[in-house]
């Protein structure tokens, strides 16, 4: 919906801008130069819009891609994730895997014990650079009791 809005705002601009371009001769220098500040900034705004890749960076190298549903870092954690929680110290993550893996999560290969049709959680230590998971609940709170991971993150 922000989008459609975005590109019909953007159409009436730079219509504006074009029917202006026609009457150009008759606008003094001043109104040129506000018409290529509102065209460059339009431009720039166009352009953000577009790369907005709608991430929140976690932490000591992990991002979370929302549009995609993973978490990027030194071990990727392929959709689709369910759930993250973060703090200064800790990403927890409950994931739901996908039938398939996809071809770009390459870095290892993702083994799912129970299968692909139950919930997995993941627990990363920022300061080791651990990655645990995919793991089962049970196994996860055992983990997450060792190395002290607040209640709160899951």
């Amino acid at each position: 919906m922000v989008t459609t809005i975005f590109i019909l705002t953007l159409f009436f601009i730079f219509s504006l801008i074009y029917f202006s371009l026609k009457r150009m001769k008759s606008l003094n220098r001043n109104s040129k130069v506000i018409l290529l500040i509102i065209f460059i900034v339009v431009l720039i705004l166009f352009f953000l819009q577009i790369f907005d890749t709608d991430s929140k960076n976690l932490g000591s190298g992990f991002v979370y891609n929302a549009e995609h549903k993973h978490i990027l870092g030194k071990i990727d954690i392929p959709p689709t994730i369910i759930s993250y929680n973060y703090d200064k110290h800790f990403i927890v993550v409950k994931q739901k895997p996908k039938e398939f893996d996809e071809a770009i999560y390459d870095k290892m290969e993702y083994v799912y014990p129970l299968g692909r049709d139950t919930v997995y959680y993941w627990l990363i230590i920022k300061r080791e650079q651990k990655v645990f998971g995919a793991l089962d609940y049970d196994s996860f709170q055992k983990i997450a009791k060792e190395y002290k991971v607040p209640d709160n993150l899951y």
